[in-house]
């Protein structure tokens, strides 16, 4: 074999070789390769049996999860129902406390218009209540939805927010198809309950026996009584009760809501209880955990109803409310409005150390109205925005501090006043025993008398004799007191009613018992509110409050008279008696008069002006007037002091008046023990034709009177006319020993004197005003001065100013500030009717903020006409000798050089010797308000142009308080400045 097929073989053989090397590799690599799959498959079945397994776990475990949350939802609440979160709900609530300025009434709601047979009266607007209805005794009505509706209200219903919460006050206590809010009251007072002044402590007794003779010192019976009204709001979990209310109103008084059936027994019957002393007020909700989801979803989903869901608590919370009706415990408050600096808790006004505050309900069931520490049902009391205990600073809202136990979710409640409410007392009406009373008293064979018939002089001899009633409400007892109430009318007349006014019955709430504390929640626009309150000031519809006095006659001796000088002087009385000691306050330079008590003299028989200062000290008196009366006393002479200062403690806006006509002598032998009213400072001539001007503008047209000619053995009881323009009677009475009473309707007032405080926006016109009309501003001017106009030619309007000076404190500058103030066009042209006695006044509105709350605030002064004629002026002759001029007094000048001179002119200041030379007045000039003006220009110190008008300067004068001052043709007239009594709106700073 050759070489190259040697090498061609060994390389066959090498291939042969690597062939079964790659043979046999390739076997051991699919071996390899296949025992890696096998144990890839296995590993593969491994994984899926346990992935099945883990799977299988979780879906169960899952489900039990979804099981545990379904039935945690249907046991308690669902979140997934459509409600606000408390988030949400939080939002919204201070989105409403930056549109609001505080808490209050955002829509007032409407009121009933009333028809002639139907005669409802209203508050304002919302407020109502019907006076010959006697299903509706102790009621009054928030908000309308009939088409007899009125008001300017947007809405039907009374709408409120109250700590950025809104509520629609509707469906309390449920009274028919056309009243939104049925607002009940507790009995008005018969006597049998006490309030002792030095432990706060009141007690209710079996009877009015009992009660008087429990009295002490400090332990009174209550026959007059102020009833609070105020709106609570709170959050509650609904899980606690078991219950949701439609819209939160646990007062709810309708069986359904919305289809949806409500029950009222799920909860303790003081839960809705309008006050401790209401047993029978059950408001109606419904079950929650009875409710389908599309029940709950109905509560849910509708925002009026007030429910979030509170994350943190785990559970739905609804905002609830109740109106509460307080029973007081006399007639006197701190104060009624929740406004800024006011630190202490809110009460009434008793004089004691143990001040009753009023107790917070909230979510509790217990219908307690006033806090004991040591009671169980004291759960907290109110408190005003300036005090420490408050979580919060809300304008115009109470909030409750809970000082024993929790009164809401987040331990708070809140309070919002509604209104006071006078009451009458149901015992018999006497004018000096009980002047709130309404009842008669029986007579025999069932008749009932007023306390005027010989049976009511014989039987009604004290306080105690009032409340003396018989023992079955329909049978008569001789003398006893019927029980009065709504009732029947026999021919014509009221058989129960014992008064002589517009209060008739004691269960009846009449419009001029109620003091509307309901505030305007929303932001105002402050000249729109300056111009309609001074709108509704000038027609006579602002409301007030004013209280009816009571007259004693004393006596007593006149050991001094003093003339102070500058028509001032005194009057120093000893051996006083048949008046009570007392220090009234004042002071001794106060010229204004103030003071009803006036002084006739038996020697000279002279009655006295109303005085400006009285200080009775023990069994003697000093009495300023501002006038001098050296020759009316004489040293040693025995005086009647009539006094009407003592004013009774209860308070109206249509004020039940009194007017007294009599002798002073006789009133005193026929009331000695005094008597409601004030008295006609004028003594009744025998058989002569007299006027008797009413000390108040009566507003009811003709006039019931009784009087007497025997001291009161005897009565006679009449209808008796007035002359509506001069607001007088004229009368003529046989002997002059008749004493009367006569009854009328008159306004209270609705300002009182103030400080001169900052002004917020801007300033108004003056208004000018002698009209003898309420609707044109005569209750205006009553209120400001004290005087009624008596004109009727349409002496009214308003001027506008001419300067106007406002200090860098935003105060007017005025009086205090050298004699400077605004001045305003001429009011001269307004001539007066020449009615006797008549005036007028001029007043510049602003708008002030006290503590938080705005007020109408009003400068100005009294006017007085001054209708002097020719015959009435002393005449002034050039070159005339020396001679003495008086201030005040008018002199006509005549045959000066200077023709300007020619007129009348006025002495502004006395003068004892002077020449009238006729050329004296040579360059002077006379200015368009009567100054004569020098040759230097000053004004001349002692004489002014007169014209028989007004003697106005032009000037408004700003000062604090009232005070007097001289006008142009030398009368004292009053300057003021006052404030409304009720606020018109909170402030807010934008």
């Amino acid at each position: 074999m050759s070489t190259i097929e040697s090498q061609i073989q060994k390389l066959n053989d090498t291939n042969a070789e690597l062939a079964r090397v790659n043979n046999e590799l390739t076997s051991a690599v699919r071996t390899h390769t296949n025992d890696i799959n096998n144990e890839v498959a296995a590993a593969k079945n491994t994984m899926a049996a346990a992935t099945a397994s883990a799977i299988s776990e979780v879906k169960a475990d899952a489900n039990a999860v979804n099981a545990e949350i379904k039935a945690r939802m249907d046991d308690a609440v669902v979140p997934w129902l459509p409600a606000m979160t408390k988030v949400q709900f939080d939002a919204l609530c201070a989105a409403r406390k930056q549109q609001y300025a505080g808490s209050g009434f955002v829509e007032w709601g409407k009121h009933y218009r009333g028809t002639v047979s139907d005669p409802w009266q209203n508050v304002n607007d919302g407020l109502y209540m019907i006076t010959t209805n006697p299903h509706v005794a102790n009621t009054i009505f928030l908000g309308r939805e009939n088409s007899d509706k009125s008001g300017a209200s947007k809405t039907n219903h009374a709408h409120t927010v109250v700590d950025g919460v809104k509520q629609k006050l509707y469906g309390t206590n449920y009274f028919g198809t056309n009243e939104a809010t049925v607002i009940r009251f507790p009995p008005a007072p018969d006597g049998t309950k006490t309030y002792d002044s030095a432990t706060g402590a009141a007690t209710q007794h079996a009877n009015a026996e009992v009660a008087f003779a429990a009295e002490t010192t400090t332990n009174k019976v209550i026959t007059s009584r102020k009833d609070l009204v105020f709106l609570e709001s709170w959050h509650e979990k609904i899980a606690d009760k078991d219950v949701v209310y439609p819209l939160g109103n646990v007062q709810y008084g309708a069986s359904s809501y919305e289809g949806v059936t409500l029950l009222n027994n799920l909860v303790a019957q003081g839960y809705s209880a309008f006050g401790e002393w209401d047993e029978n007020t059950k408001g109606y909700g419904a079950k929650w955990s009875s409710l389908t989801d599309a029940q709950k979803a109905l509560f849910l989903s509708e925002p009026e109803h007030n429910i979030y869901f509170d994350p943190r608590a785990n559970a739905y919370i609804q905002v609830r409310y109740r109106i509460r009706v307080v029973e007081g415990l006399g007639d006197e408050f701190d104060y009624s409005y929740a406004y800024k600096g006011i630190s202490k808790s809110w009460r009434p006004k008793i004089d004691s150390t143990n001040f009753p505050f009023f107790n917070v309900r909230g979510q509790n069931v217990l219908s307690d109205d006033y806090y004991d520490s040591d009671s169980t049902s004291a759960n907290g009391y109110f408190n005003p925005p300036g005090n420490s205990h408050r979580w919060s600073i809300n304008d115009g809202d109470f909030e409750g501090y809970a000082s024993k136990k929790g009164i809401g979710h987040n331990n708070r409640c809140l309070a919002v006043p509604i209104a006071l409410v006078q009451r009458m007392n149901q015992g018999a009406y006497h004018p000096t025993y009980n002047p709130m009373g309404t009842a008669k008293i029986w007579r025999e064979n069932g008749f009932q008398v007023k306390w005027h018939s010989s049976e009511g002089i014989q039987f009604l001899t004290s306080k105690r004799a009032c409340f003396d009633y018989s023992v079955i409400d329909t049978s008569w007892e001789l003398g006893k007191v019927v029980w009065g109430r709504f009732g029947p009318k026999i021919n014509g007349d009221e058989v129960v009613v014992g008064r002589q006014d517009q209060y008739k019955y004691h269960d009846a709430i009449y419009a001029g018992q109620v003091e509307d504390l309901r505030l305007n929640a929303n932001k105002l626009d402050i000249n729109k509110l300056r111009e309609d309150a001074i709108r509704k000031a000038v027609s006579g519809t602002l409301r007030g409050k004013g209280k009816v006095p009571f007259t004693r006659v004393g006596t007593g001796v006149v050991e001094e008279y003093t003339d102070l000088g500058d028509g001032y002087s005194r009057v120093y009385l000893s051996h006083v008696s048949g008046i009570d000691a007392r220090t009234e306050l004042g002071t001794s330079t106060n010229r204004t008069p103030k003071y009803n008590v006036y002084i006739k003299s038996e020697t000279t028989g002279f009655v006295t002006k109303k005085a400006v200062y009285v200080n009775f000290a023990g069994a003697a008196a000093y009495i300023y007037f501002a006038n001098s009366f050296g020759e009316d006393f004489v040293i040693g002479d025995s005086v009647q002091i009539v006094d009407s200062e003592d004013y009774l403690s209860s308070e109206f806006d249509s004020l039940p008046w009194v007017d007294i006509i009599g002798d002073p002598e006789r009133i005193a032998a026929t009331f000695p023990d005094g008597v409601v009213g004030q008295w006609v400072p004028q003594i009744p001539l025998d058989d002569i034709s007299q006027p008797f001007i009413f000390n108040r503008k009566s507003v009811q047209g003709n006039y019931s009177r009784i009087f007497t000619i025997d001291d009161g053995a005897s009565w006679t009881k009449n209808t008796h006319t007035i002359q509506e323009t001069l607001n007088r009677t004229d009368a003529t009475f046989p002997d002059s020993r008749y004493v009367s009473l006569l009854h009328y309707e008159s306004h209270s007032n609705f300002t009182e004197p103030s400080n001169n405080t900052v002004v917020v926006g801007d300033v108004g016109d003056v208004r000018f005003n002698s009209e003898y009309r309420v609707q044109r501003g005569n209750r205006l001017q009553h209120s400001l001065i004290g005087e009624i106009g008596k004109d009727s030619n349409v002496p009214y309007g308003n001027f506008k100013l001419t300067d106007n000076l406002i200090l860098d404190d935003g105060r007017l500058y005025g009086n205090e500030n050298n004699g400077f103030g605004p001045l305003h066009n001429p009011i001269e042209a307004k001539a007066s009717s020449g009615n006797e006695g008549n005036s007028g006044v001029k007043a510049l509105s602003t708008i002030t903020e006290k503590n938080g709350l705005y007020y109408l605030q009003l400068h100005g002064a009294e006017l007085k006409h001054t209708p002097i004629t020719q015959a009435d002026m002393t005449i002034i002759n050039a070159d005339s000798p020396t001679g003495v001029i008086t201030k005040g007094k008018v002199y006509l000048f005549k045959g000066y050089d200077n023709a300007l001179i020619n007129r009348p002119i006025i002495a502004i200041a006395d003068n004892a010797s002077i020449t009238w030379r006729k050329h004296d007045f040579d360059g002077y000039t006379i200015n368009s308000i009567g100054q004569v003006i020098n040759r230097l220009g000053n004004v001349d110190p002692l004489l002014r142009a007169f014209d028989s008008h007004w003697g106005d300067d032009q000037t408004i004068p700003i000062i604090d308080g009232e005070n007097v001052k001289t006008d142009l043709n030398g009368n004292t007239v009053k300057v003021f400045c006052h404030h409304t009594q009720v606020p018109l709106g909170i402030a807010h700073n934008d």
